[in-house]
């Protein structure tokens, strides 16, 4: 028997957290898969993914513009409610057996619900994870509206077991970015350069010297004051004689002001080692993060990947605040003087040694094998006695 499973990519960064999982299961007979590619990812200021997943061989299903731009808490919440009419109608029409969301992102809110409401079973990837920041909420919310959970690390097994979830069905089978990073690790380019191939707009960069990467998004909950706080990280860089590739960041309430403050540094400064980009394939993203002198940002990229790569991070301000962390993380407060600081002790630090805390990279055969012994259907009600609490007697007519 063939299962329908249905993958729902929503942003540029879904297809390194769940990529090497579609491979998996467009080359298995086991599953029909389909992708819905929508949110983000159909918008070329974010990242479209559209051209990326076909040239590796991935057929899309349907493509949906489901997002209202604006760069605030408005936007995101009026997107998420457009997402999950958008996402209702395509599910109805596909009806599939289940469907895999991914992480934490709003758009991963309404794809749950459009499932959960029409008895779809929803695959949850990435749920346990404690960051600190909004995401936290969607991805707990997430977990209690999933069935099935796929999760990067035994304290996420943990966490999403005590959140009510029954244990038979979590499986911990990391996370499957670490399999792009462990296919990089073991055949490293050391002088890939990504300049004629991705253009991007700025300087060149000589990238047999020593550069940075520079990925900084917006803070949800603090997005009026993003802008001020993308100067204190442009003022640490441009302080210091290294080059970097910066990159653009996510669709998150605020990314307007973070994206005003980079266009300002770039045409007042004109800075002269420094070229920007707003995304690559992961593989090729990967490749030059594992080929950087220090990762700079705040995106969990400088926790998870560059954990495995033992890459040095310096983690900046709260979004990634409670996340587990490998020994590469140098984490700073939002301050200039700060981030310098810490770019510049990853700087003379190198290398560390490389960590399996978000998995050994083989999650996606992991995961998919775990979904070859899964007869789909919806969990059942939570049990109270396993919860600690007493036994409810049923109520009688």
């Amino acid at each position: 028997m063939t299962d329908n499973i249905v993958v729902c990519m929503t942003s540029r960064g879904n297809y390194a957290r769940i990529g090497p999982v579609l491979h998996e299961l467009d080359d298995r007979d086991e599953f029909d898969l389909d992708i819905i590619n929508a949110g983000a990812s159909m918008i070329r200021e974010y990242g479209s993914l559209s051209a990326i997943l076909e040239d590796d061989g991935l057929e899309i299903t349907t493509e949906m513009y489901n997002v209202l731009e604006g760069g605030n808490p408005v936007a995101s919440a009026k997107t998420t409610g457009l997402s999950m009419v958008e996402f209702t109608n395509v599910l109805n029409d596909i009806d599939p057996d289940a469907v895999i969301t991914i992480a934490d992102r709003y758009e991963t809110m309404a794809v749950t619900l459009a499932a959960c409401y029409q008895n779809i079973p929803v695959v949850h990837t990435q749920g346990g994870e404690i960051t600190g920041s909004i995401d936290e909420k969607v991805r707990h919310a997430t977990t209690k509206l999933a069935d099935y959970h796929m999760v990067s690390t035994e304290r996420s097994v943990e966490v999403v077991n005590r959140l009510g979830e029954d244990r038979d069905r979590i499986y911990e089978t990391g996370c499957p970015s670490m399999d792009i990073a462990k296919d990089i690790s073991e055949n490293a380019d050391p002088d890939y350069d990504p300049q004629e191939q991705y253009q991007g707009v700025g300087e060149d960069v000589d990238v047999s010297e020593d550069y940075l990467v520079v990925q900084y998004h917006p803070v949800p909950t603090e997005y009026e004051s993003q802008y001020d706080k993308t100067w204190e990280l442009i003022e640490a860089v441009d302080a210091l004689d290294v080059q970097a590739f910066w990159f653009w960041p996510n669709m998150d309430a605020g990314t307007d002001q973070v994206s005003k403050a980079i266009r300002e540094y770039r045409d007042q400064r004109d800075p002269q080692d420094i070229r920007f980009y707003i995304n690559m394939r992961p593989t090729h993203y990967l490749t030059l993060v594992n080929n950087s002198a220090c990762l700079v940002g705040n995106s969990s990229v400088g926790i998870r990947e560059c954990s495995f790569l033992g890459q040095p991070s310096v983690n900046i301000g709260d979004r990634q605040n409670s996340r587990e962390r490998a020994e590469n993380v140098v984490d700073t407060p939002c301050e200039a003087d700060a981030i310098q600081a810490g770019i510049e002790t990853q700087l003379d630090a190198g290398s560390y040694e490389g960590s399996t805390l978000y998995g050994e990279g083989d999650a996606a055969v992991e995961m998919v094998d775990a979904m070859e012994g899964i007869d789909f259907e919806l969990k059942g009600s939570m049990d109270p006695t396993r919860l600690g609490l007493a036994e409810v007697s049923p109520a009688l007519d």
